[in-house]
């Protein structure tokens, strides 16, 4: 009979504790996502209110003491409402348990208490760890521990009378199946709550979705769309979509075309992109559309899912894109200059037909993703390239990509003579575009505008700009090194008497020998020859100590006297030279001295006779000597 009552008990209570769980379960629904504080904490109310319900309900059975499922709804508040809820639900029922005394409140609270534990242990474990279906278990056996926990503090008449009558073991198994038929309604209810908010999330996801995405059955009736569908097929909404087939859309051509292609899929129901087009307001438009099966358990084809995409701004994109690209290419074949792209990490990715020209040695089918290191190295490897013959080749070809990289602009110098121009833009991706040039005429004009102001017009020797320009240069270089250097004045003798007596044309012809015998007599690649000015001359000898300056002045007058040019208002019969000679020395504060210096000593040599050397007083040059 005891058994019968304990019965009917557990099934009231379990009727109140399956009310609460679905109390507990609407206010969820209106909260959405997680429990707030305050939740939390009204949560904790109803399930301690809950355990009040079943401390005042029937179940009274052996002298004053009850049992009942009071440590069910204490448990369960951690799975749903988490510690804070748990302990607020526990103080609700210990404020009651209180309030109705009894002889048995002591043990009542205890139980509250482990209760209590047991709910933060289901929060921590069973929810948030692994939520494993064992774990369920282990947490219904773990709060049916509980009830059989405080059976055994009972008293000892009392105990024995229980299990006496089994009841003990009665009472853990429906403390047990109530735990766990609790904790299973909660897990399924949030998994129904989870699925419902996934669904949720999807419906919305599939209607923001900017392409139009929806099912057909197998006789092309819409079973679902989104809005995108709707604004494609000029529908009202999505929902008007339903049941309707393309012809209720599009023109009789464009729908059966569709047909035929949903046809060919359905035979065939394997994954397919297509692409369609259909005439709008005058104007073609084209999609693509994503074909996939629905299929049933069987494998079998049951409707068809379309996500299509409009793409009529990508095919005039690539229209327009082609006729840019084809024009590209004939510009870039037809220009005249030389063109190539290189990327960030100087490899060659483009060029035209020019860049070529320029640079036969590049292979047109190798030279693709090759640096600009490699492509010149070949170049002047190769002797296609020309660079200066005071630079070593790897030196040249890591300031060229330096320049390349920087922008900097530069010219080339090829083995056939022609000079390119190399103009460089930087792109923003670290790469950069070089264009090459021929600039050949212009390279040529410009050495002969040099050329021309550099040289006299009428011997071809330096001019006195030059000279002066060189001078100062010398004289610098050789304070800094110590080289010796030296300067000679010449200067025709009577050259004024000359013109007038033979006329000018013939005092020029004079010039231009004397011009071409001072260059023969000196070194071409250390020496500077320049006519100072009128029948002045002048000879920068660098590194050359007073004795061979020396030397060679002697050596040059001899050889304009052997010219035997007759001169007969000169003193001498024929046309003589005078020279001056000076040496730099420490304490020469510039060049000007020095040339000073040297026109002193021509002066000399004009006041001691004409037809000498003479050298200015210097450290160097102790004694004069004089020319016999």
């Amino acid at each position: 009979m005891v058994a019968q009552n304990l019965l009917v008990a557990f099934l009231a209570q379990l009727g109140v504790i399956s009310l609460t769980l679905t109390l507990s379960s609407l206010i969820q629904d209106r909260c959405r996502g997680q429990l707030s504080l305050l939740n939390r904490a009204a949560s904790g109310i109803l399930f301690g209110g809950a355990a009040f319900l079943l401390m005042n309900m029937p179940g009274e059975f052996v002298d004053g003491f009850r049992f009942d499922l009071r440590i069910v709804p204490l448990a369960v508040a951690g799975l749903i409402a988490g510690p804070i809820g748990a302990a607020v639900a526990a103080l609700t029922a210990s404020a009651a348990r209180l309030w109705i005394g009894g002889a048995g409140a002591g043990l009542g609270l205890i139980g509250i208490g482990l209760a209590f534990g047991v709910a933060v242990f289901g929060h921590y474990r069973v929810k948030h760890i692994s939520n494993r279906a064992s774990d369920v278990l282990v947490f219904s056996l773990l709060n049916a521990g509980v009830a059989l926990l405080v059976l055994f503090i009972l008293p000892a008449n009392v105990r024995a009378h229980l299990e006496a009558e089994n009841i003990h073991l009665t009472l853990l198994i429906l403390n047990f199946l109530a735990t766990l038929i609790a904790a299973i309604f909660i897990r399924i209810d949030q998994m129904r709550r989870e699925n419902a908010q996934l669904n949720e999330l999807h419906k919305q996801i599939v209607s923001a979705l900017p392409d139009a995405l929806n099912v057909k059955d197998l006789d092309g009736h819409f079973l679902s769309a989104n809005e995108a569908t709707a604004r494609l097929m000029g529908g009202q909404d999505s929902a008007s979509l339903v049941g309707k087939t393309d012809f209720d859309f599009y023109k009789q051509e464009e729908a059966s075309a569709f047909w035929k292609q949903e046809q060919e899929f359905i035979a065939n129901p394997k994954p397919v992109i297509l692409e369609q087009q259909f005439e709008r307001d005058g104007q073609t438009v084209w999609l693509s559309t994503v074909k996939a099966p629905f299929l049933d358990e069987a494998g079998q084809i049951k409707a068809i899912v379309s996500h299509t995409t409009d793409i009529t701004s990508r095919k005039l994109l690539q229209a327009e894109l082609s006729a840019t690209q084809m024009l590209l290419e004939t510009a870039m074949a037809e220009m005249a200059d030389g063109l190539a792209l290189f990327d960030r990490d100087g490899r060659l990715l483009m060029w035209n037909r020019r860049y070529l020209e320029f640079f036969p040695y590049v292979d047109p089918k190798t030279c693709e993703g090759r640096t600009l290191a490699e492509l010149l190295t070949a170049g002047v490897m190769r002797g296609d390239i020309q660079i200066p013959p005071d630079v070593s080749p790897m030196a040249w070809v890591d300031e060229e990509v330096e320049r390349s990289q920087t922008a900097k602009q530069s010219d080339l110098k090829l083995s056939d003579e022609r000079w390119v121009s190399k103009s460089t833009r930087a792109l923003e991706n670290g790469g950069w575009v070089t264009l090459y040039a021929d600039i050949s005429e212009k390279k040529a004009a410009v050495l002969q505008l040099e050329r021309l102001a550099s040289r006299d017009g009428l011997t071809e020797l330096a001019n006195r700009r030059i000279f002066d320009r060189q001078l100062e240069k010398a004289f610098e270089a050789s304070r800094i090194s110590g080289i010796p250097l030296s300067l000679l004045m010449f200067d025709v003798d009577y050259f004024k008497s000359f013109n007038d007596t033979y006329g000018h044309p013939a005092g020029d012809d004079v010039l231009r020998q004397v011009a071409r015998l001072l260059q023969s007599g000196c070194r071409s690649d250390l020496d500077l020859v320049a006519r100072y000015g009128g029948e002045e001359f002048a000879i920068i000898l660098s590194d050359c100590s007073d004795d061979i300056a020396h030397d060679i002045a002697v050596r040059l007058v001899d050889a304009v006297r052997k010219l035997e040019i007759e001169h007969v208002t000169s003193p001498k019969g024929r046309v003589t030279i005078s020279v001056g000679l000076a040496l730099i020395t420490d304490d020469m504060p510039d060049c000007l001295r020095l040339l000073k210096n040297c026109d002193e000593a021509l002066y000399a040599a004009k006041a001691a006779g004409r037809d000498k050397v003479r050298a200015a007083p210097s450290r160097s040059i102790a004694v004069a000597r004089h020319h016999r």
